[in-house]
């Protein structure tokens, strides 16, 4: 056993370091790149022009590295692929058919730009995706002892490290990316000036660290927390037994500091698991674990204390979302929850349905004029330049009526505003009606009512996911062999649902740009196909490491144990992916650990048949 480990250490130790060194690098990246929208881009959210600042620089940096991963594997073809074990090779067919699909997805895309190189904020066109093919086979191949681990947990402690220290300037609302200092590092000197800073819609009491969003920042704890918690009891060596200690506690930091309920489901998943597999050392030692459990309970405890409640704030509404699951809202109508029911056009009317009334807007001699479901005029007078009523049916409704822009001739636009603030926006038309507008685009739209799919009363669930979920289950029917592209989620989104948005999100002028699930977003982006590639290569995989690894009284090698651990890695990313989508911040992490356990569950395999063989 010892010398296929010592034989395999000295084949490849220096081919799989590339893997640490992109693992370490990546993820941290944060460089604000201008982005020139295409057509399709500047027509869902108005801007030719767009920056970025946590995606396309990462993105960039891991097509750099995946091309010298090619050309090393060119380079050392030999020493580097070897004949793999039927299940790697299954795990391998099944990635050929997510990726091949994928590819067949961007390339018959209507959006073609966006399906190859991503969209702004994301990045995560095929070509991206294919660095993470690339990172996954080259870490099975590469990964051919256990001794390499530590390239994944050191690693894995220094992205801790760091989001960690930033995570408590972003907690305290002191976000180091937006001081000076941050600020010259991140934005290149061609865009700095006097007033330049970055802007980062970011609340305080969460933390992002390097990953764009707090729910990214719980997919990767989800990942990392099972792993590095795991790691610390079964390592011998003890600076590494005492890192991997710190780590954990900094991950629960950023777990519970982030404040995403994702990364919960996605630790609670990957804990279900570990007690299925290790249900009888658990059992033997369970005194022990009572022990080290209760004493992280009191510390999150104490810390959600010392914070005044703020740690732990975002699980009651979890418990609420679960709990309201089972509730029947069949008969639930969301527009009858919006201060706007309706928008429809009569003749040369424009009606605005309200909950009490209908306020009926024509344009006569130059000017709005507002009755009411009766036909009686509803007198709105100007007040400090904003059109204001007594009315009691529309007292909190506003307008603001003049020119939408220096090239308009006359007063064309009509701002409507509710409780003070700016909801939809209408323009003259060519016969003189006034049309609802797009904010952004200022172009001409209608109010969409898209087919919908479960969560009917549920919408709010899970921060509007159950919005977002019930208006994309309808478009799977068009994606079953092929995607409409990666990353182009937002163009087959009916984003034109305003009053669906107006309820979920209180605010109907916002552009849904992503599924927040993971298999949501491959079945509609990637297609059914490729989707149904990926869920094979991990139902392989798990299945793989459960029969390798579950139900033992003892572990005879380290490196089972190593396998067992990494398939909790794997699992909580996979089970926080039914909130989140893949992101280009947190993706790389996955595969590269996907593959180490795909790595691992063979070597495992070739040692278990020698053992068995002698």
């Amino acid at each position: 056993m010892n010398d296929l480990r010592n034989s395999s250490r000295e084949k490849s130790f220096n081919f799989f370091f590339p893997i640490a060194l992109i693992l370490t690098i990546v993820p941290l990246i944060v460089r604000m790149t201008v982005i020139h929208a295409d057509e399709n881009t500047a027509n869902i959210w108005g801007a030719t022009t767009q920056t970025d600042l946590f995606s396309q620089k990462k993105a960039f940096l891991l097509m750099l590295f995946s091309i010298i991963l090619i050309l090393i594997s060119i380079a050392f073809f030999k020493k580097i692929f070897s004949k793999k074990d039927r299940h790697t090779n299954y795990i391998l067919v099944a990635c050929g058919i997510f990726t091949f699909f994928t590819l067949l997805s961007s390339i018959f895309s209507k959006y073609k730009t966006v399906s190859f190189w991503g969209i702004f904020d994301r990045a995560e066109g095929f070509i991206t995706i294919a660095c993470y093919i690339i990172l996954f086979i080259y870490s099975i191949y590469t990964f051919k002892t256990t001794n390499n681990y530590k390239y994944i947990i050191v690693p894995v402690l220094i992205l801790v490290s760091i989001n960690s220290f930033l995570g408590i300037f972003q907690y305290i609302g002191q976000d180091l990316i937006k001081t000076s200092l941050g600020n010259s590092i991140v934005v290149p000197s061609q865009y700095q000036t006097a007033n330049s800073q970055v802007s980062l819609l970011k609340e305080q009491g969460t933390i992002y660290g390097t990953f764009v969003n707090f729910n990214y920042m719980g997919s990767f704890v989800s990942m990392v927390l099972p792993m590095l918690f795991c790691y610390t009891i079964i390592e011998d060596e003890v600076t590494y037994k005492i890192m991997s200690f710190i780590g954990t506690i900094l991950s629960l930091w950023l777990l519970f500091g982030s404040s995403a309920r994702s990364g919960i489901i996605g630790v609670l998943g990957s804990i279900i698991l570990g007690c299925i597999i290790f249900y009888k050392p658990i059992f033997k030692h369970w005194k022990v674990i009572l022990i080290i459990v209760t004493t992280f309970v009191i510390m999150i405890v104490g810390l959600n204390f010392a914070s005044k409640g703020s740690i732990l704030r975002r699980i009651p509404s979890l418990v609420t979302d679960v709990s309201s699951i089972t509730k029947d809202t069949s008969n639930f109508n969301y527009s009858d929850y919006t201060p706007i029911k309706d928008i429809k056009y009569n003749n040369e009317t424009t009606e605005v349905i309200f909950p009490k009334d209908t306020l009926n807007i024509t344009y006569e001699n130059g000017l709005p004029v507002f009755r009411n479901s009766q036909g009686e005029i509803v007198s709105f007078v100007l007040k400090d330049k904003v059109l204001v009523t007594d009315s009691d049916n529309f007292k909190n409704v506003t307008f603001a009526f003049g020119k939408l822009d220096k090239n308009s001739i006359i007063s064309d636009s009509l701002l409507l505003r509710i409780d003070n603030k700016p909801i939809f926006l209408f323009k003259l038309d060519s016969n003189k009606i006034f049309h609802l507008i797009d904010m952004s685009t200022k172009k001409f739209i209608d109010l969409e009512y898209p087919e919908a799919i479960g969560f009917k009363g549920k919408e709010k669930l899970g921060s509007a996911r159950g919005y977002i979920w019930s208006r994309s289950l309808p478009l799977i029917k068009n994606t079953i062999i092929l995607g409409t592209g990666p990353d182009t989620f937002a163009f087959d989104f009916p984003q034109e649902d305003l009053i669906g948005k107006y309820y979920a999100y209180d605010t109907p002028n916002m552009v849904v740009d992503k599924a927040h699930n993971l298999y949501l977003q491959i079945a509609i982006n990637y297609g059914v196909i490729a989707l149904i590639g990926f869920i094979f290569i991990i139902l392989i995989y798990i299945s793989d490491s459960i029969r390798l690894y579950g139900f033992k009284d003892t572990y005879k090698d380290k490196s089972q144990i190593l396998g067992a651990i990494t398939c909790l890695g794997v699992t909580g990313y996979l089970c926080a992916g039914l909130f989140n989508d893949s992101v280009v911040s947190v993706a790389p992490i996955f595969w590269i650990i996907l593959g180490v356990g795909v790595a691992i569950n063979s070597i495992n395999r070739k040692i278990l048949q020698k053992d068995h063989n002698n």
